[in-house]
């Protein structure tokens, strides 16, 4: 089998391309069976493959995200056609016979509002368009199944659920003189609570400012806020609040930083908090569980399944509910050693190799359909 792979998202960040990048290495790892096109979208986007003989980089021309899904793919398979082809994110324009979509994400129809309307108005047409069509969808989640079954209407058997995983590197730090040394680099000194992900609307930072200010305001904690991720759009409302609250001397922003340094912030944190509206799955709180850390998390989509009850759950809508879980999680000593051991155990149920052999079914079930 001819397998090509198509994603928008590698050589991007945020959590769809740690995914993709991932999973093409976990397939090359283990599959010598099948060949594979991994196609690059834009220059440099493949650069950290590990692949084996039977994986072959093809660049697209024109060079570009929105070129490469609009014509520049649909050019390429038609001079190398492929047996089953895999778009993750987002699929291209025009269909082929055996096409496999990854929704990673459900925002673009529950919270539309998060989105700027082009970027919105792509996401949802590409999707009503391709999803349909599809010979199989995989989704991340079993919440992301359930709604991709009732908008598109296609059946339990074209809906696959393929987990995303962790790998090894993602363990708790346990050098403290060169996690204090680190952690100073940023200008934390203090206790802190942590959030990562992009810094944009759909992520709900600015609620989670506010419960940390009433934090410091009713319980008297002295802890630093610290944001890692970088900020993307409609994400003035952070920065704002921040201002009008007279935190800038609590709140540490990073900016974006190397997936290699987060198991050393997650190490240092009393609490990482997840304050999503909307997850197609949400890798954050998983890798904070498997460096040990408590979680508080949003009770929305498709974070209950991903944490399961290893997180104290909040309304993400609700201030007063948010900084109660993180108060929870921080100071309840019983709970929080009950967080960690849970964490722990729930971190361990996802790997790669499981991701990599989700897929490889998937796969196999398309080709086979004829």
């Amino acid at each position: 089998m001819h397998i090509g792979i198509f994603s928008s998202q590698l050589g991007t960040v945020g959590g769809p391309s740690v995914v993709d990048l991932r999973t093409i290495n976990r397939l090359a790892a283990i599959d010598r069976a099948n060949t594979y096109s991994i196609y690059e979208v834009t220059p440099g986007a493949t650069r950290e493959l590990q692949l084996a003989d039977n994986f072959t980089v093809r660049r697209l021309s024109p060079q570009g995200k929105w070129p490469g899904v609009a014509f520049a793919l649909t050019l390429e398979l038609r001079r190398r056609p492929v047996d089953v082809l895999h778009a993750s994110f987002v699929p291209p324009l025009i269909i082929p016979r055996k096409l496999v979509v990854t929704m990673t994400c459900w925002s673009q129809y529950a919270e539309p509002e998060v989105y700027p309307p082009l970027i919105r108005w792509r996401l949802q047409y590409l999707l009503d368009r391709g999803c349909p069509r599809a010979a199989a969808v995989f989704c991340y989640t079993d919440y992301l199944k359930g709604k991709v079954m009732e908008r598109f209407g296609l059946p339990d058997e074209r809906v696959f659920v393929t987990r995303p995983g962790l790998g090894p590197e993602i363990r708790r730090h346990e050098d403290a003189d060169s996690l204090k040394n680190f952690l100073g680099q940023f200008g934390i000194d203090r206790p802190y609570i942590l959030f990562i992900g992009s810094l944009t609307r759909r992520k709900n930072v600015p609620r989670l400012i506010e419960a940390f200010h009433r934090l410091r305001q009713e319980a008297g904690i002295d802890h630093q806020l610290v944001l890692v991720g970088e900020t993307l759009f409609l994400a003035d409302d952070i920065f704002a609040t921040i201002t009008r609250l007279g935190l800038e001397q609590h709140v540490v922003l990073t900016g974006r930083r190397p997936h290699a340094d987060l198991p050393a912030f997650y190490t240092g944190a009393d609490v990482f908090v997840f304050p999503t509206l909307s997850e197609g799955f949400g890798m954050p709180p998983l890798e904070a569980q498997a460096c040990g850390t408590p979680v508080a998390a949003a009770r929305v989509s498709s974070v209950p399944e991903v944490v399961d009850d290893a997180a104290v759950m909040f309304n993400p809508y609700d201030v007063d509910d948010m900084a109660s879980a993180i108060q929870t999680a921080m100071a309840d000593l019983p709970r929080r050693a009950a967080l960690v051991a849970g964490g722990l155990q729930n971190a361990s149920r996802y790997s790669w190799d499981n991701m990599a052999r989700e897929l490889l079914a998937g796969y196999a079930a398309v080709h086979a359909a004829g």
